[in-house]
């Protein structure tokens, strides 16, 4: 009967999980440490209670659509698959033709070769030992797909996203850029995580499960990020209702308890780190997992003590799995070690800024380059800074490229008169009626209003030192509607860089959230402190914080203005270094 398939699959053997003990703790699959809560069990099995079965599943799109949020992602951005490891094979069909080759990491994930074999590709194992060099990598770029496993399957290995950037770019850099997937499977237990990478390069993928990060192994789920152009023709290759009504339901519920699930991963990054410390007849790989790479093996021993793990074959190792607290300490126990009393966990703060008016005082050089160009472009319309700033106190115009067309857009409409009392007299309403003839303008406006911005931004002045805000103890990121390259000319002021999300899209674009969540992602943060200086700024933060409420978020507003936009709860000062002081008081 073999004779009616592909030659080629005589001898692909298929995914067979290592022989293990038959019974005992099982750490040797990468579960979650604990199931459930069981609120959130009952919520779910309420739920099914009532699910019809006889009907096919029909949520995929709205859970989809409360991901993309969730995370920041824009529309067509996401897509949901019956596990990772699914949606990897997806990407393998719809990328691969005969011969074209896969570079993977070695050691690596055993399913990587069977699914780059099953799609008539050819495997380039990348060498890694227990860490994750990157010169291998940009020597295998001249591969059609790169799968990264961040961190690494069994080593648990990482590199932080600057560390990556140089990979990523070169590969972006090429004449014809490999696809890249970044599987971030565990990511969830690392420091960081690579989701910036997503917007930034076309060609990147990001695939993650719910698996470890919502204790949900069972309902096998996971979902693909990428651009959506992209998303969009792995979207028509998927099997349709190929997620079953039980998982999404499963989803569903999880998500509503995300707080639940959030504190148990929290948790296993510094239990890793103690059990790694104790051991001392033992060596464990840096890992930044929810697993460590012991060697020498010490699969006897803890076999010995009802205890399954992961051998490793061909080497004197054993991938073992964090267990609950007191399993833990049985591990130890097992490899004469003493697991040390749990140390108070640092929660992960993140301090987000604008740009304008929060680092660089730049009013008087956008004013200006706006005011020349309707100077240019509309030379009979009144022009002021109070109609300037009626526009930014208005909301939805913290783009100057925007604001100068919807100034234009309303010069069409009323004529050439003076725009501060239209803008004032719609009470926060806006022009949804204009928008339309806004977005044909920005374009244009854009052209003129950067040209002379090139002469304006002699005005501006940086108004803190990054050591200043080193001085913290935050992690620090930026959140702006500067246009990527305006951002590049914003570094030049500031004379430093730190990560950032920019107006490069227009979920992008306050006071839509999807930069601040990204930004959270990015950092595993759990307090985020944002601060601006205008009405898109807080309604950024308000978006974000209904979307993410598991997460600790707070406003600072800043500036002349402040009084306008600052809610109850907000804190609120003239500038950056009012602030300051207060920061390890407000969010203790």
């Amino acid at each position: 009967m073999s004779s009616f398939l592909r030659p080629d699959l005589s001898d692909l053997p298929g995914y067979q999980r290592p022989a293990e003990p038959p019974t005992g703790l099982r750490l040797h699959m990468n579960e979650a440490s604990a199931d459930w809560p069981q609120a959130a069990r009952e919520a779910l099995l309420a739920r099914l209670q009532n699910l019809p079965f006889n009907l096919y599943p029909e949520r995929q799109a709205e859970l989809t659509e409360r991901l993309q949020r969730r995370l920041g992602a824009p529309e067509g951005g996401l897509l949901l698959g019956p596990s990772s490891g699914a949606l990897l094979d997806l990407v393998a069909m719809a990328g691969l033709s005969a011969g074209d080759t896969v570079a993977i990491p070695d050691p690596g994930f055993s399913l990587y070769p069977l699914l780059v074999r099953r799609h008539v590709g050819r495997v380039r194992l990348v060498p890694q030992g227990t860490g994750f060099p990157l010169e291998p990598w940009i020597e295998a770029l001249d591969c059609r797909q790169v799968w990264l496993t961040l961190p690494n399957n069994p080593t648990g290995a990482w590199l932080p996203p600057a560390d990556l950037e140089p990979l990523l770019a070169a590969a972006a850099a090429r004449p014809v850029p490999p696809l890249v997937v970044l599987d971030e499977a565990y990511a969830e237990f690392g420091s960081a995580t690579h989701r910036l990478a997503v917007d930034r390069y076309p060609n990147v993928l990001l695939l993650r499960t719910f698996s470890k990060a919502l204790a949900s192994a069972a309902w096998r789920i996971g979902y693909l990020l990428g651009d959506p152009a992209l998303v969009a023709k792995l979207t028509t290759l998927q099997l349709p209702y190929s997620l079953p009504a039980a998982s999404l339901e499963a989803l569903d519920v999880a998500l509503d308890f995300a707080a639940d699930f959030e504190a148990a991963v929290r948790a296993v990054p510094e239990r890793r780190d103690r059990l790694s410390a104790s051991l001392s007849a033992h060596t464990a790989a840096p890992s930044s997992a929810n697993f460590l790479h012991i060697s020498p093996d010490p699969s006897q021993a803890l076999e010995a003590a009802g205890m399954k793990v992961r051998r490793l074959p061909g080497t004197d190792a054993a991938r073992v799995t964090l267990p609950s607290e007191q399993d833990t300490t049985r591990v130890a126990s097992a490899l004469g070690a003493t697991l040390p009393a749990p140390a108070p966990r640092q929660r992960r703060r993140l301090l987000v800024l604008d740009i304008d008016g929060v680092l660089i005082d730049a009013d008087r050089s956008f004013m200006e380059a706006v005011a020349r160009a309707l100077g240019e472009l509309r030379p009979a319309l009144p022009w002021s800074d109070g109609t300037f700033q009626a526009f930014k106190r208005l909301g939805g115009f913290n783009n100057d490229f925007r604001l100068t067309a919807g100034a234009l857009a309303l010069a069409e409409a009323y004529g050439n008169v003076d725009l501060q009392p239209v803008i004032e007299g719609t009470e926060g309403r806006g022009f949804p009626e204009l928008e339309a003839r806004i977005q044909a303008l920005e374009p244009g406006a854009q052209a003129v209003v950067q040209k002379h911005y090139a002469e304006t931004i002699l005005m501006e002045r940086p108004l803190v030192t990054l050591e200043e805000l080193r001085a913290t103890g935050r992690d620090l990121a930026i959140l702006t509607g500067r246009p990527p390259e305006e951002l590049l000319l914003a570094w030049r002021v500031l004379g430093f860089e730190l990560p950032a999300v920019c107006d490069a899209a227009p979920h992008l674009r306050k006071p839509e959230p999807a930069g601040l969540l990204q930004l959270a992602d990015a950092f595993r943060a759990e307090e985020i402190l944002f601060v601006g200086d205008t009405i898109d700024d807080a309604r950024c933060l308000r978006a974000a914080a209904a979307l993410r409420p598991e997460l600790r978020w707070r406003f600072a507003a800043l500036g002349p203005d402040r009084g306008r936009f600052a809610a109850a709860g907000d804190l609120s000062f003239a500038s950056l270094r009012d602030l300051f002081p207060t920061l390890n008081q407000e969010l203790p």
